[in-house]
């Protein structure tokens, strides 16, 4: 049966479950070991993760170790082995000077010293200063007492610790959910920055984030605080003079006490601050900002708090780091967005004053900076294009000297406004910076662009400025390139359109005036005929077959020039289309009556310029008298709306695979140029311009080695084909 002293010490361990810190239950218990334990005095050791926690009664005078390393705690029951009694250590006192390496506690009596152990784990050691050695019943009696304080402690911790776990487990999830719900940078810092908060009962939790204007600063850019922090953090903090400094080198810092005297302190002391607890947060390898802790009072956190932020400042560097894909992304986004409106706005210009106008106006308006396009002329850079955005309306210079650029601009396509000599720099940027790129066309330097921004506009790195501008420059070069030829080819164009026009005024003029005299040379040759001696007659007939054909060659001219002019008037008249085709073949049936010719009994009324006319069956008619040596075919039709006209030969024929060229200028079959058939190419073309012109058609169906049909298309006189509409 357990002893009085035995009931009541276990009695009072029923107490431990509801203290609320280890300090209190260490207190506790060695109270209770105190009052019911025959002893001086009662020291309660218990080991945590980083330190040692102690409780004594009475509160003076009591056993501690000499420190709380790791180190002295292993040593610790090795050191006592030798004094090894019944699960407990009894140290006389003649031999407490052995524990000089423990402790530097003097005690006036004995020390008996009972463990605080688990199965596997070393709690700590109850520590009694005894005048005399406890019986054999007492020591088995302090034994259990101890192994069931020790279990109740660790229990207790791990138990803690499962708090703790699943506190660090529920705001970790929270973190990932907010970083999933958003993609905001600033919403996802202040929420979290509130849950931390929460989660460690701190009474501010701040996020701090390096000055992008000074590099010895940093920004308070997230602040969550409870109604206990009475002293606002300051926007702007020196790194200098606060432990900010070492957490922004990548340091875990844990003040649980804030010191008179170290400097550091200061900046806390000034916020009325208990204790601080700060993390890096690391961001793709790199300290981007620091999570801070602040506590009413000292010792609000321990080596678990520190392990646990230091784990949940990488689930919000994870998160960052996503927000930061993401913004990069949609920044890329926009960019390639803002460029291929950039190009489709130049797709639309010819010129080169609306390519660099354009430019300059759209880029300004995508990437909100200015810009400003120059033109060098030798080392003179004159401004062609500038758009300036609001806060920067005094724009660049009109003219500037860039001699002194020129072998960097030989070097590099894009130059950072910072390696620009401070004269040229103002000069090109004013206040702002920005970058150059040059404009390079068929490889030589033929100006450069300015971008410029007020200085911390853009955070883009600068390989990404860099290929962005770069790409930009790229396409001007592309369009300037499309402009210079565009305006080539229009001077190409206009030269070449005088040209052509000197050349039919040159034409028409030398055909008009050959005709003039070749005609008075034919009648003529017509007289000489009729009187001339039989011998001569075969000279005669020579002369006059090739002036006709001068004659013919200069007609054909005349009406090509007029074509080629952009056309020529007709002078129309409404005629029968039998009286006109038999007309013609009548003045070239003379003698040999080759031409047969068949119709319709009514008239076939047309609107047509009869000269003109006569010149396409003219040309028709001797091409099938020439190409052919058998009668030739001549049919005038009439349809619901148009009359035809076919003539057809059994000739040399044309190639299937020349059809389609035989109506083009200077355009010949390749069977008669073997042949040696003479002609100019030239007939069928203004053939076909004339029957276009009077809204008709001409077209050839031929067999090489059968013979051609070619067949005009006219469209009935108005009077005559509403004569052929039935009545209603």
């Amino acid at each position: 049966m357990p002893s009085r002293a035995a009931v009541d010490r276990f009695a009072l361990l029923t107490r431990l479950p509801s203290l609320a810190s280890l300090e209190e239950k260490s207190r506790a218990l060695a109270e209770a070991a105190y009052a019911t334990t025959a002893c001086t005095g009662t020291a309660v050791v218990v080991f945590t993760d980083d330190h040692v926690v102690y409780g004594r009664a009475p509160q003076s005078n009591a056993f501690s170790l000499r420190e709380g390393t790791r180190g002295l705690r292993r040593l610790f029951l090795p050191a006592l082995s030798k004094f090894s009694v019944t699960g407990t250590y009894y140290v006389p006192h003649d031999a407490a000077r052995s524990l000089g390496a423990l402790t530097e506690h003097q005690p006036a009596a004995d020390l008996l010293i009972v463990p605080l152990e688990t199965a596997d784990v070393l709690v700590g050691a109850i520590v009694f200063d005894v005048t005399e050695r406890p019986g054999a019943e007492t020591l088995r009696d302090l034994r259990v007492f101890a192994d069931i304080a020790a279990w109740m402690i660790a229990h207790e911790r791990e138990v803690s610790a499962a708090e703790r776990e699943a506190k660090q487990s529920t705001l970790i999830a929270l973190i990932n959910e907010r970083a999933r719900r958003s993609f905001d940078r600033q919403n996802i810092l202040q929420a979290i920055s509130e849950d931390i908060r929460q989660s460690f009962g701190a009474v501010r939790c701040a996020v701090f984030g390096r000055d992008p204007g000074s590099s010895d600063m940093v920004r308070a850019i997230a602040v969550a605080e409870s109604a206990e922090a009475k002293i606002p953090v300051p926007e702007r903090v020196k790194l200098a003079e606060t432990w900010l400094e070492r957490a922004f080198a990548g340091s875990v810092v844990g003040r649980d006490e804030i010191s008179e005297d170290n400097p550091r302190d200061r900046f806390l002391r000034s916020l009325g601050i208990g204790s601080s607890l700060l993390v890096p947060l690391v961001i793709e390898g790199r300290v981007e900002n620091a999570i801070v802790l602040h506590f009413a009072v000292p010792r609000a956190f321990d080596e678990i708090d520190m392990v646990m932020l230091r784990a949940v400042a990488s689930h919000v560097g994870l998160a960052l780091a996503n927000v930061q894909i993401y913004d990069l992304e949609r920044l890329r986004r926009a960019r390639a967005e803002s460029l291929e409106r950039v190009v489709r706005m130049l797709r639309d210009t010819q010129t080169i004053e609306e390519v660099l106008l354009v430019f300059a106006v759209t880029v300004s308006h995508e990437v909100k900076l200015t810009c400003g396009v120059y033109e060098l002329d030798g080392a003179i850079a004159n401004r062609r294009a500038v758009r300036a955005v609001e806060s920067a309306r005094a724009g660049t210079a009109e003219s500037v000297d860039v001699a002194a650029l020129l072998p960097l601009l030989d070097r590099e396509d894009v130059v950072q406004s910072s390696a620009v000599i401070e004269k040229l720099r103002a000069q090109l940027f004013v206040e702002s910076e920005g970058l150059l790129a040059t404009l390079r066309i068929d490889g030589n330097l033929w100006g450069l662009i300015v971008f410029s921004a007020a200085p911390g506009m853009y955070d883009w790195s600068d390989a990404e400025r860099r290929v962005y501008f770069h790409m930009l420059a790229s396409h001007l070069e592309l369009a300037l390139s499309g402009a210079l030829g565009f305006e080539r080819i229009q001077q190409l164009a206009r030269a070449l359109s005088e040209s052509n026009e000197f050349k039919d005024d040159l034409l028409a003029m030398l055909a008009h005036d050959f005709k003039g005299p070749l005609t008075v040379i034919l009648g003529y040759c017509e007289l000489l005929l009729e009187n001339a001696p039989q011998q001569l007659q075969e000279e005669l007939q020579t002369i006059y077959s090739q002036t006709k054909r001068l004659v013919r060659l200069a007609e054909d001219a005349v009406a090509l020039a007029q074509t080629q002019a952009g056309g020529f008037s007709l002078d129309r008249a409404p005629m029968d289309l039998r009286e006109i085709v038999a007309e013609s073949v009548k003045a070239h049936n003379r003698g040999d009556e080759r031409i047969k010719m068949s119709g319709p009994q009514k008239a076939v009324m047309v609107s047509i310029d009869a000269a003109r006319f006569n010149h396409v069956l003219d040309n028709l008619l001797m091409n099938a008298l020439k190409y052919s040596q058998d009668e030739v075919a001549v049919r005038v039709s009439r349809g619901e709306s148009n009359a035809s006209i076919s003539i057809t030969d059994r000739g040399i024929g044309i190639p299937p695979s020349e059809l389609g060229t035989v109506f083009s200028r200077f355009g010949r079959a390749s069977n008669a140029r073997r042949k040696g058939i003479s002609g100019s190419g030239v007939g069928l073309y203004v053939s076909r311009k004339i029957v276009e012109t009077h809204g008709g058609s001409i077209a050839v169906q031929s067999r090489e080695g059968e013979g051609s049909t070619f067949t005009v298309t006219l469209p009935l006189a108005r009077s005559a084909a509403a004569a052929e509409q039935p009545s209603v």
